[in-house]
């Protein structure tokens, strides 16, 4: 299967473009959305946009997303919010948590973090694809290039679950990969350049990831 792994839409329209760019080049089997689809105001033409699209989008809420949005979701017909509860997809289980609370030097998903993964499968299936906003701590979350401000329950939690593959976003300036233990983490997020990244999964196998950007098109 493969994916188109997004965050940071922010409603904007290069990025939208970009994602019509991608499915028509590329032919992804599915998009997989880590928060920030929207803007706080300008959510109802991008969220239409999206639901527009030839391929289901799973997504999650992020930080400029507007709880509202959810009830959006569960109207559209190929916009999916991604739950604790998995989503079955090409062989592959896909769970999320939505929200991000942004503190000084430091990223979380809500308030009650720790509460809410517990909710989610753990450990998690070997061919399972977890999706939250935040990056975990440690990877692919520092800020100007010196402040690690990511998720330490989120670290502790995928440490423990060891799904296949995180995706995240967030932070914008540092799209990329890394690992903990045998889980690929991915901050999808789109920027100047970047336009998230195309992950090929084949059960039983460690995924493969090509981050994409604008001169790909």
């Amino acid at each position: 299967m493969r994916i188109y792994a997004v965050a940071d839409i922010h409603g904007k329209k290069r990025h939208l473009a970009a994602i019509y760019g991608v499915l028509d080049k590329y032919a992804p089997d599915i998009i997989v959305a880590a928060g920030d689809l929207t803007s706080h105001l300008k959510y109802r033409t991008c969220l239409s946009q999206l639901d527009c699209l030839p391929v289901p989008v799973l997504a999650v809420r992020g930080n400029t997303d507007l709880k509202r949005i959810e009830s959006r979701i569960g109207k559209a017909r190929n916009l999916h919010l991604l739950t604790p509860a998995p989503y079955h997809a090409g062989g592959l289980s896909f769970s999320g948590v939505s929200g991000t609370l942004v503190l000084p030097l430091a990223s979380r998903i809500c308030l009650g973090e720790n509460k809410l993964l517990t909710t989610l499968p753990c450990p998690m299936d070997e061919d399972s694809v977890l999706v939250a906003h935040p990056p975990p701590k440690g990877i692919c979350d520092r800020v100007a290039g010196k402040f690690s401000v990511g998720s330490k329950n989120l670290a502790g939690f995928i440490r423990t679950a060891q799904p296949a593959l995180a995706l995240c976003g967030h932070i914008h300036e540092q799209p990329g990969k890394g690992r903990i233990g045998r889980t690929i983490v991915v901050n999808c997020a789109m920027g100047r350049s970047g336009i998230g990244a195309l992950i090929d999964m084949e059960k039983g196998r460690s995924p493969h990831v090509n981050f994409l950007h604008r001169g790909d098109l």
